[in-house]
């Protein structure tokens, strides 16, 4: 595995025990977090749980997990984990199997996005607090060094003058439009917040194919993230000194799937995609600079060979590694995404669908503890 940064755990302390919990045909595994764990200092694999045959056993064949389940229940009863890695995407399932969790005492590490609404949110969260236990939510970006330790901190040095308009590009692909806005704008606006804090308000629409979307246009998306509507969505976000524009169009699935750039008013921060293949944080010296064929653009970061699968996996092992460290009670070494706020960063997301559905901007926080796109009529 590639080894976590940070303080280890003292190796003479018992291993956490961790489990995971999946569903092989209905969310599977999430973005590699049956892999989060391994071989992290002191933490220990010993069970999985999935109600597919060949998909447990393929997930304990990878994890060297000694025992499955076909229950996940059974397995929370029978092994008591320390930490529960909830790993499915199917947003659906999130709320009730986490409570379940934290009604048998143990830690969750949770795929993301947290849950299909900030009211399931709530209720996970509270679960959580009342077991004493840790709801931390896997936003690889929190573990990813290029944007914590590189890209962040050169745009709070002053590197490009004071960031003032965040582009988000893309999120394209074959289910565009909502369902990935749901799905990734998270990252985004986990990295807009940590640069800038909870906006102001936004302003959105939402289209199908070019036209401006209506009710008709509702269906249930995928993976239980409850209703959806339209192929395409602009959103724009305002903050005291700072704005974001965050786009989400349909695409044919061959796109690179996202682009960030920070906009200062002394140049110009690109993030191609960050997690995918090569150099992950740009700059340019122009406010507006060329996207293509201009030698001022440079990397502050090598490129260090890996795929972007593994630069996701490496990403969860630092944030697995100090989960194990928080739960020790030892300083956890980097900041993790707490179950409250990825409720925020769902909040985020929501704005743009209730303004779409109220014509009109929302303010932060959403208005409604449901998804907005429930009471359109």
């Amino acid at each position: 595995m590639d080894e976590p940064d940070g303080p280890h755990l003292a190796r003479d302390l018992p291993d956490l025990k961790v489990a995971i919990i999946g569903h092989t045909g209905r969310g599977n595994y999430g973005h590699w977090l049956d892999e989060a764990f391994d071989g992290v200092v002191g933490t220990q694999v010993v069970a999985v749980a999935d109600p597919d045959d060949a998909g447990r056993a393929r997930v304990l064949a990878k994890t060297g997990a000694s025992r499955g389940y076909a229950d996940y229940r059974e397995l929370l009863d029978r092994e008591r984990p320390d930490i529960a890695v909830v790993a499915s995407r199917e947003i659906g399932d999130h709320h009730r199997v986490v409570l379940e969790v934290a009604a048998r005492g143990s830690h969750v590490y949770l795929e993301k996005p947290v849950a299909a609404s900030p009211a399931e949110v709530d209720e996970m969260v509270a679960a959580c607090d009342a077991a004493g236990r840790h709801l931390v939510v896997a936003h690889p970006w929190r573990g990813h060094r290029a944007i914590q330790e590189v890209a962040l901190p050169a745009l709070r040095s002053g590197l490009i003058g004071e960031p003032r308009v965040g582009r988000v590009f893309g999120m394209g692909g074959r289910h565009g439009g909502n369902e990935l806005f749901i799905d990734l704008a998270p990252h985004f606006f986990d990295l807009l917040w940590q640069l800038a804090g909870d906006p102001l308000w936004c302003q959105a629409h939402v289209t199908e194919h070019g036209r401006t979307s209506t009710v008709a246009d509702l269906r249930r998306g995928d993976e239980g993230m409850g209703l959806v509507a339209g192929d395409g969505i602009t959103a724009y976000y305002a903050w005291d000194r700072f704005t974001a524009h965050v786009e989400s169009y349909r695409g044919d699935g061959r796109e690179v799937p996202y682009r960030v750039d920070i906009h200062g008013t002394e140049g110009t921060m690109s993030l191609p995609g960050p997690m995918t293949a090569g150099p992950d944080v740009w700059v340019h010296p122009l406010v507006n600079p060329p996207l293509r064929g201009d030698d001022r653009w440079r990397s502050l970061v090598d490129d260090d060979g890996l795929s972007g699968d593994r630069k996701w996996v490496r990403a969860h092992h630092r944030m697995a590694a100090a989960m194990a460290r928080l739960i020790r009670g030892d300083a956890p070494g980097l900041d993790l995404v707490t179950g409250r706020h990825a409720g925020r960063l769902l909040e985020m997301a929501y704005l743009a669908h209730a303004s779409h559905v109220e014509g009109r901007r929302v303010d932060f926080p959403l208005p409604t503890r449901h998804n907005p796109y429930n009471a359109w009529r």
